[in-house]
């Protein structure tokens, strides 16, 4: 199990914590955490003890005198959210002036800081150089969002979303076995309309693809996502490019892909398309007639285009899921494919076979994320034995 230190400084942002510390500790993070002296005004340190694994103040320093040490040595990943420009400062200059302080001074694993403040404090000169000077050092400062902020002016200062903290502690927990590489994803479902309101689409959530997504991102490579329709969350940090139809994924796709160095084709995209689109509504009738006509096989087309990639895709399957696998990995020209039965769409769990030239591996896991670690450790493994 993964320990997450949080440390939390004096700003109104700290009422947010708790329910960061709630998901992750939904997530198996063991989670302990250190408070400054001012951020006690914000939320009690029964609070945090209650829903933690343990909280800290000054005066639990004083009975145990190298508590900062203890604490530095336990933790796998340090948050400080929020970071007031107080406490950002004082991290640059090397103050050790609190607890939280110093153990940040004996903390030699990932150092994570999320400013929160007011706008025209947070784009001051100084708060900007020693945030500068931090990243320099390796630290990961997570960007604060635009918004709303307490004093209720508008602008850059809002701490970041939770689900952006807790992507950000997975990304510094993951081995970058994918680093200097160029990803490109698509995910979703396409819609082929009909007339301006009607279309025809299938179930894909985009769940997935934004997983493969999210751990691509985590282990270190530079991720691009084309994606149709969606109802899943999209993974924070990663350039988004949303089509509608076949044809103009084809068209995003084949303009990435020389960028790219792997590409994932898990996009559910419509075989067929109506052969004529009604420009207007289509009035109720008895009986509608519909001609399609057969799409581009991107993925087809990809294997034909193949130079430096990595190519994989997905095949979602009714019956003969081995069978049609393997005859879809070398008429498309692919490295590696992972078939999967009907019930896998729009559903939680990930379950199938992992098809590539050497062999087919079986496999199932609960989660779509835990699907996508996965996929993910088999193409590095794959990677590191090109020549």
């Amino acid at each position: 199990m993964q320990r997450v230190l949080v440390g939390v400084s004096g700003g109104i942002a700290a009422y947010k914590i708790p329910d960061l510390i709630r998901d992750l500790k939904r997530q198996n993070f063991q989670v302990k955490v250190i408070l400054t002296p001012f951020a006690e005004n914000f939320v009690t340190k029964l609070t945090f003890a209650t829903i933690s694994d343990g909280a800290y103040t000054d005066e639990d320093w004083k009975d145990k005198p190298l508590l900062h040490i203890e604490l530095a040595r336990w933790a796998d990943v340090f948050l400080i959210a929020p970071a007031t420009a107080n406490t950002v400062g004082k991290i640059k200059n090397g103050i050790a002036d609190n607890l939280l302080l110093t153990t940040i001074l004996a903390h030699k694993k990932p150092l994570l800081i999320a400013p929160a403040m007011n706008t025209v404090m947070y784009k001051s000169p100084q708060v900007q150089e020693n945030l500068r000077k931090l990243k320099e050092w390796n630290h990961i400062i997570i960007e604060p969002e635009f918004g709303v902020l307490a004093c209720e002016e508008v602008g850059e200062g809002k701490l970041a979303s939770k689900e952006r903290l807790i992507d950000w502690i997975h990304y510094s927990l993951e081995p970058k076995d994918l680093k200097g590489l160029k990803v490109l994803i698509t995910c979703g479902a396409t819609r082929e309309f009909i007339d301006p309101v009607r279309y025809l689409s299938n179930l894909s959530s985009g769940e997935m693809g934004f997983s493969l997504a999210r751990v691509a991102r985590w282990k270190g490579a530079k991720v691009k996502v084309i994606a149709g329709h969606t109802s899943a969350p999209e993974p924070p940090e990663v350039e988004i490019i949303r089509v509608n139809t076949t044809q103009e994924m084809r068209e995003e796709v084949l303009r990435h892909y020389d960028w790219a160095d792997v590409v994932v084709m898990n996009a559910a995209v419509s075989d067929f398309r109506p052969a004529k689109v009604s420009q207007k509504k289509i009035k109720k009738q008895e009986k509608l007639t519909l001609e399609l006509v057969k799409n581009p096989d991107i993925l087809e087309e990809l294997g034909k285009k193949k130079k430096h990639q990595f190519l994989v895709g997905f095949a979602l399957e009714s019956e003969n899921l081995l069978e049609y696998g393997k005859e879809k990995l070398q008429r498309k020209n692919l490295d590696m494919l992972i078939a999967n039965p009907i019930k896998s769409m729009g559903s939680k769990d990930h379950e199938g076979l992992l098809i590539t030239p050497e062999g087919v591996e079986e496999f199932s896991f609960p989660t779509k994320l835990e699907s996508a670690r996965f996929i993910w450790n088999k193409i590095a493994q794959r990677l590191s034995k090109r020549p």
